[in-house]
């Protein structure tokens, strides 16, 4: 052979030529989608998303968590609320027998020897001042603040209606009802509606409410037994208004444990001129008496069936609901849930700083099922988040969750779950390539993020077939760079021995931040190059995972993940 030929450029024999075909999977921007056929999902949805939170663009990984104070006992956080006044912002928790104020990092008593820690609170303001009145499951006498730091105890049925230390009257009951003890007062939910405080009776089709801006006084009751078709009980109240504000349109509701809904309208239970039932309609039995919210006038209800707009349930059947929740995409996933943990109070919690609602799926038994869900509250879109939250709590721009070791968490807080790593593992749509019928081998893929510098993440790019969801284990952690030179809330700022603060020997100048000197640049990954998948199969689903141990919080966005596969023959 000639030199000449031996450098000319031979071309490839046809048998062994590649017929490479290329296309680019979305990031799954629908979330978590149950309610499409495998072989025909539409692009944008998982199958699996763990702490891959859905936003407009992309899919973002979420923040850590970190220990905001623990309670005494180790026993699981049943129920939280909050106190807003003014500038005046107090957080509460409560397990099996205790309420706790929780504001700060030493949660202080509020009351115990409680038979129960399932809360319902509500606030209103009159002329005495801020108001927030507090009852449990258990029907043990209810609790009033003034001012979110002293509580006092509603006194028992028949005591004069003398003002109490905060200057209103007890809530007494004009003669103490059929199931009501001379210890408790037997009122089980509390919220307001028109100017007036309604209260459930426990175990009963019972309800109670008292004088217009009234926070005290003598209870009138309000039979409910004819009303409902179902039996059962009365779980809980709220307010529901066909448009997003409070006004004259705004209905009263009522909710059995068996899900009969109950609508009346009018603003004086006493004057049957000025209140009348609008209607009875079913949904699935509630998931506890705090599984329900508000979200922009419509009431969204948490039922074993999935979570109910109370404007659909008024217009369709109960055999129709199913299409109508906004669970619909996670409806199995939902099941599931609900059968594993179902006996928990559940509720949920929007942040609107996240842009996002929190639904606590309380009562995993193992680390695998300790998680809760979260949906994107523009677009509708599911994920799954490893949190052990049994509830959420809301305090300026910061969210906090209790945990069933005690502990109250504060969410998206550095780059740890209290100083553990997390695994975020995303397990993208089937996708069949364009060819239905044909075997497909899936070659190389990249996945392309928007990440901001010094990210430390080490992704991991893999796939599995045939509609078998095989995980991989996900890679180590990579060496954090950020270590904590200019970490917000971690670094020091100014020299050893500045600002009143003395070094230690060793001195670790990692831990002082300098204004004038930025940290070292490292450059952000933007994709994970070209990496071999060799995975073949009729239909493919990719999985991304990243293994998350970091002082700042994250900052990593998947876009999209590009492909090159390989068309081959028909298995017959």
């Amino acid at each position: 052979m000639t030199s000449y030929a031996a450098f000319r450029r031979q071309p490839v024999q046809q048998t062994y030529a590649q017929n490479l075909q290329t296309i680019i999977i979305p990031a799954p921007t629908r979330g978590i989608i149950q309610s499409e056929n495998e072989s025909f999902m539409q692009p944008g949805g998982a199958v699996l998303q763990d702490n891959w939170l859905p936003t407009l663009k992309g899919v973002k990984l979420r923040g850590g968590y970190t220990r905001h104070c623990e309670l005494p006992e180790t026993t699981p956080v049943i129920s939280a609320f909050e106190y807003v006044s003014s500038v005046n912002e107090r957080m509460f928790a409560a397990n099996a027998t205790k309420l706790y104020d929780v504001t700060g990092a030493t949660p202080v008593l509020v009351k115990g020897a409680q038979t129960s820690g399932n809360y319902s609170a509500t606030q209103y303001s009159n002329m005495g001042g801020d108001f927030m009145i507090a009852v449990n499951d258990g029907g043990d006498l209810p609790l009033r603040t003034k001012d979110g730091l002293t509580w006092i105890v509603c006194t028992p049925p028949g005591t004069p209606g003398t003002p109490l230390t905060d200057g209103a009257p007890a809530i007494t009951y004009p003669t103490l009802p059929p199931g009501v003890s001379a210890q408790g007062m037997g009122l089980v939910y509390v919220w307001k509606y028109r100017n007036r405080l309604f209260f459930i009776q426990q175990s009963s089709m019972s309800a109670w409410y008292l004088d217009i801006n009234a926070v005290g006084g003598v209870l009138t009751e309000i039979p409910m037994a004819g009303a409902a078709t179902r039996g059962g009980k009365l779980l809980f109240g709220a307010t529901w208004s066909i448009d997003a504000g409070d006004g004259i349109d705004d209905k009263c509701v009522f909710v059995t444990d068996l899900g009969d809904v109950l609508i009346f309208t009018g603003s004086n239970p006493g004057d049957i001129a000025n209140w009348r039932q609008e209607g009875r309609y079913s949904i699935g039995a509630p998931l506890g008496m705090n599984a329900h919210m508000v979200l922009g006038g419509d009431l969204m209800i948490m039922t074993v069936d999935g979570i109910v707009p109370l404007s659909i349930a008024i217009t369709k059947d109960s055999g129709n609901l199913d299409l109508a929740m906004i669970t619909k995409p996670i409806r199995r996933l939902w099941r599931d849930e609900v059968a594993l943990k179902g006996a928990w109070p559940w509720t949920m919690k929007k942040w609107d700083e996240f842009g996002g609602i929190f639904v606590a799926t309380p009562g995993g038994t193992t680390p695998e099922t300790r998680h809760c869900l979260g949906i994107n509250n523009a677009t509708g879109a599911w994920c799954r988040m490893t949190l052990d939250a049994t509830c959420f709590l809301r305090m300026r721009a910061d969210a906090f969750f209790g945990t069933q070791g005690g502990i109250i968490m504060q969410a998206e807080r550095g780059g740890t779950d209290d100083g553990l790593p997390y695994v975020a593992t995303l397990v993208g749509g089937w996708e069949t390539f364009q060819a239905s019928s044909g075997q497909v081998v899936w070659h190389q893929a990249r996945a392309v993020f928007v990440a901001g510098f010094k990210e430390p993440f080490r992704p991991q790019l893999s796939a599995t077939t045939d509609f078998i969801v095989t995980i991989p284990p996900p890679l180590p952690t990579p060496i954090d760079t950020t270590v904590p030179m200019d970490v917000w809330d971690e670094a020091v700022w100014g020299p050893p021995g500045s600002e009143n603060i003395l070094p230690v020997p060793p001195l670790d100048m990692d831990a002082y931040g300098q204004w004038d000197q930025p940290g070292p640049m490292t450059r952000p990954i933007r994709n994970t190059m070209w990496v071999s998948i060799g995975k073949s199969g009729f239909a493919h689903a990719p999985i991304v995972q990243i293994q998350i141990a970091q002082h700042a919080k994250p900052d990593v966005e998947l876009i999209a993940i590009h492909t090159t596969q390989e068309r081959g023959g028909v298995n017959v």
